[in-house]
């Protein structure tokens, strides 16, 4: 690694992949990581980044160095102008490989794909490909001496290495013992109690997730003195017109405890029905409709389900919603994740848009746009601006890492269930440990974050909250549904009829109360 990116991550900044490309150039022993920290970059520094101030950052070399050869200030110049040209050309690519809808939606990432029989070496390549792709990003930090499992020599030394977690567990004096393996090996990591902080740290562990230790040891075992997770950061983007996003999910239509009269009551301010003048106005801003997964309460999900049924029928259900979204003005776009338990798609995960065969009329309206659970969906953009990426993922995992994970137990996360998203961020996965959900493995792993979102959305736990995490706006959305005995039994405390509503222009964010 070279010395500006080390600099720049011993002062705790995040570095973009092609940020980071930029920097390992060598220019004469010029420091370009010295130069950035005169212009208090952002936590996350981006290639954009330096483009915008690659004007300072020469004048400011010139400046601070008059000695400087003039060959090594063109070959800045040159790296700058070369890596501009390939943003460019990816820009361009990108373009033509994108499905963009007429109203202003771009589904970036959507999973589907054909269902076949699944063998030990589909988990294999499953496991193999989250490795690499979470290496490449934690080669990015600090890691003194990185090598692979296999290479560690038997003399004592520092070294670091990168691995997916096999095992853990506690040794007899309540030390934390990690099994990290990669390609070539296994090796035990241990972590003292008494580094109290790492130890700390290393609580948030959990089993199948790639991390990487720098630490002192040799072949037999490495004694840590530093963990690292792969985590994720963005910029804060503020678009440069005025549009809202609201955000929904668990609408449970079918059910004995649908909140329907809230529901129409969410629908009539949607349409500016509603409230001063003002509020209408405000309400007739939001462009976008959000619905993360269970938009229906399904058939069979669960025993003695039908006595809580109002619509036994599911395609009934799917009738009846397409009936009350068909209330919605036709200016909205309401973007679908079919996901969770109960909406009339398969169980694993990545889970597959809702079938004609069930919701045609869905099919039929221009403004609904049906994607996968999880899917990356890009809203808001306009001339010079990318817009923002949008997350969805109903949530399935979060129960999981709620009651397994220490912190987030005693933390009562199910109460907290933007906690749960900000651990998964860390991660950089959105179900890494095997048991967490029902996923299908195959050559690639779909629910590693390759793309980092602008906005996480997630439902399921049917808990309203809004936080945010490295500049990500993190939601969990609320529900439509009263108590029922099942959320009872997952520990589900409900806070029906929120909405958060966020303003593409200022950041902001409004939570409405439909109740």
């Amino acid at each position: 690694m070279k010395e500006d990116i080390r600099i720049l991550l011993s002062q705790g900044y995040l570095l973009e992949r092609e940020a980071a490309q930029i920097l390992e150039y060598s220019f004469d022993k010029i420091s370009i990581a010295a130069t950035l920290l005169n212009f208090n970059p952002p936590k996350l520094i981006t290639k954009t980044f330096l483009f915008k101030n690659m004007p300072l950052i020469i004048q400011h070399i010139e400046s601070s160095m008059p000695d400087l050869k003039p060959e090594s200030l063109d070959k800045i110049k040159l790296l700058f102008s070369l890596s501009s040209e390939s943003k460019k050309s990816e820009i361009k690519e990108e373009q033509k490989t994108s499905f963009e809808p007429e109203k202003g939606v771009v589904v970036l990432e959507a999973y589907e794909f054909a269902a076949k029989k699944i063998v030990v070496d589909d988990f294999v390549h499953y496991f193999r490909d989250r490795y690499l792709v979470l290496k490449n990003c934690l080669q990015e930090r600090d890691l003194e001496g990185l090598s692979s499992i296999g290479k560690i020599p038997n003399q004592r030394r520092i070294f670091s290495v990168i691995g997916l977690v096999y095992d853990i567990r506690y040794t007899k004096n309540k030390n934390l013992l990690i099994e990290l393996e990669d390609m070539s090996g296994r090796i035990p990591v241990m972590i003292h109690k008494e580094k109290s902080d790492l130890f700390e740290k290393a609580k948030n562990v959990v089993l199948d997730e790639v991390i990487a230790v720098r630490g002192t040891g040799s072949r037999e075992i490495l004694f840590a003195n530093e963990i690292f997770f792969p985590n994720v950061a963005k910029e804060k983007k503020f678009s440069p017109k005025e549009e809202l996003a609201a955000f929904t999910s668990d609408i449970h239509v079918g059910s004995s405890k649908f909140l329907e009269q809230n529901f129409l009551k969410f629908i009539d301010w949607l349409n500016g029905h509603v409230g001063s003048e003002q509020q209408r106005a405000f309400a007739k801003k939001v462009k976008y409709l959000f619905i993360v997964g269970d938009t229906v309460d399904g058939v069979g999900v669960h025993p003695k389900q039908e006595e809580d049924l109002v619509i036994k029928d599911v395609r009934e259900q799917y009738h009846a919603l397409a009936g009350y979204l068909k209330q919605i003005r036709k200016d909205v776009n309401i973007i679908i994740c079919a996901g969770g338990k109960h909406d009339a798609v398969r169980q694993i995960e990545p889970q597959p848009k809702i079938s004609r065969e069930f919701a045609p009329e869905l099919y039929e309206m221009e403004n609904v746009i049906l994607t996968t659970n999880p899917s990356i969906v890009r809203i808001g953009q306009a001339p010079g601006f990318e817009g923002f990426d949008v997350l969805m993922y109903h949530g399935d995992s979060f129960d999981y890492y709620a009651d397994a994970v220490d912190v987030l137990r005693m933390n009562n996360a199910k109460l907290k269930p933007d906690t749960i998203i900000h651990f998964l961020l860390n991660k950089r996965h959105l179900a890494p440990t095997h048991t967490s959900t029902t996923y299908y493995p195959s050559n690639r792993d779909f629910l590693v974050l390759r793309h980092v979102p602008d906005i996480f959305v997630s439902g399921h736990i049917h808990k309203s909250a809004v936080s945010h995490y490295n500049n990500i706006l993190t939601i969990s959305c609320s529900c439509w549904q009263s108590k029922t005995d099942y959320q009872e039994k997952f520990g589900h405390e409900p806070d029906p009829c929120k909405v958060p509503i966020f303003n593409l222009k200022t950041g902001k964010v409004v939570v409405m109360d439909f109740s």
